[in-house]
């Protein structure tokens, strides 16, 4: 009988192969068992290039899977990832729903819990766009300068993202530069602000930021400044002794000069007894300008008599 055969023939082969089953599943059944959560990245694969993803995605979720402990271990340390196909996307929110069948598992594993286990991606039409990009500063520069221009190179790029999101945009800003009590031009190469946008750059993403920095030009009054005479012959004396200037220059410059900086000079060596009225010749540093000398002008009196000269 053809099903005597079954069990007589080649017997010797099948017991050991029944015996084999039976230590196999006895090696899995009885084996320790254990949980764990592992990341499993998102792939998104065949997006229809007229579309874009406009809401933020997770780039991974979080599975639990139960099972023997030694096939859990090479799991862990294994690359699972979990495919998202788009080719027959249509604009508009679409919901993906992730089943523990959607998971390749060694046999014994099962998936328990997938986190989130619906993902909502929202498509749009995709628009490109060329749009000029904004330098920001922060903080203050120090005091007595001023920043006197900026300049950006290159001045705009080109990006693409959702249709309602792009068509939007004027500018991109560029990340901030820190101008905290500078006092000379600063040069710094910084990249797009991208924070809270869905968009992608397609042109230049580095940018070379100038910021001119210079002093602060103003004005200061000086006062108690000498006459300084150059006599002659005769006694001289002189109303007022002192003036005052106003002078104008860079603000930090401005604010270190002292007296002994300017010189008011009067020459009376020449001059024969009688009252004049004179104005002082200004001396002043490089860079500054004499805005206002007060008095303009000094009353001198020249007397009759000769002067005294050291010996």
């Amino acid at each position: 009988m053809w099903w005597r055969d079954i069990f007589t023939k080649n017997w010797n082969l099948k017991l050991l192969s029944l015996a084999f089953s039976i230590l196999l599943w006895s090696f899995v059944v009885g084996q320790e068992k254990a949980e764990i959560a592992i990341s499993v990245p998102l792939e998104i694969v065949n997006l229809p290039p007229n579309l874009v993803i406009a809401n933020d995605l997770p780039s991974s979720i979080e599975v639990r899977i139960f099972g023997p402990r030694s096939i859990i271990k090479n799991i862990a340390t294994g690359n699972i990832t979990e495919v998202i196909d788009l080719k027959d996307a249509t604009p508009g929110k679409e919901l993906i729903h992730l089943a523990p069948d959607d998971f390749t598992l060694p046999r014994g594993l099962k998936v328990l819990r997938i986190k989130p286990n619906i993902l909502e991606i929202d498509l749009q039409p995709l628009l490109r766009k060329t749009l000029p990009v904004k330098p920001v500063l922060t903080n203050s520069v120090a005091d007595g300068y001023q920043v006197e221009r900026v300049y950006v190179e290159p001045r705009e790029t080109q990006i693409s993202g959702a249709a309602e999101e792009v068509s939007k945009l004027k500018y991109l800003e560029l990340n901030p530069i820190n101008l905290k009590d500078a006092r000379e031009t600063i040069v710094q190469e910084v990249g797009i602000n991208l924070q809270g946008l869905h968009i992608s750059v397609e042109g230049p993403s580095k940018f070379t930021v100038t910021v001119f920095i210079k002093p602060v030009t103003g004005e200061r009054k000086i006062s108690h400044i000498p006459i300084r005479l150059k006599e002659g012959d005769y006694k001289v004396s002189i109303w007022p002794s002192e003036v005052s200037m106003k002078i104008s220059g860079e603000k930090p410059s401005l604010n270190k000069l002292k007296i002994k900086d300017l010189k008011a000079n009067l020459d009376v060596s020449q001059l024969k007894p009688g009252t004049y009225k004179l104005i002082p010749k200004v001396l002043l540093p490089d860079g500054f300008k004499l805005e206002k000398i007060i008095p303009q002008e000094i009353k001198v009196s020249v007397k009759k008599q000769k002067r005294e000269r050291p010996q």
